[in-house]
């Protein structure tokens, strides 16, 4: 298991290193896995929220997947711009995953809030 967390580390290093950043490779991989699960995340807090609940009545099943896809869909494209190389590392590890997943998607959540907003 060791073997295969640095083999996971060297390639996301690799990575950064080459581009600079967490947008291809290894970590283009990690982000496109964090963006599933912010993805997920939001759409269970949503539901889990009241405010959207009260809301939900009053639209049809149409536009609540419209206006879900809109929240969540922009919550999880702000990944690149919010998620940190080490909440990457950390959404990696199954023991440290939603504590990663929980921080990322609320910068995400927070940053289209600010961008519908502005």
């Amino acid at each position: 298991m060791k073997k295969m967390t640095t083999a996971a580390l060297t390639l996301l290093l690799a990575a950064c290193a080459a581009d600079g950043g967490l947008n291809t490779g290894a970590g283009g991989m990690g982000q496109s896995l964090i963006k599933a699960a912010v993805d997920n995340q939001c759409r269970t807090e949503l539901n889990n929220r009241n405010e959207w609940r009260l809301a939900a009545l009053a639209m049809s099943a149409e536009q609540q997947r419209d206006w879900e896809n809109k929240i969540c869909g922009c919550a999880s494209e702000e990944v690149p711009n919010q998620v940190t190389a080490n909440e990457l590392l950390q959404a990696l590890n199954p023991a440290t995953r939603p504590q990663a997943v929980a921080s990322v998607t609320t910068k995400t959540v927070n940053a289209c809030v600010k961008r519908l907003f502005n």
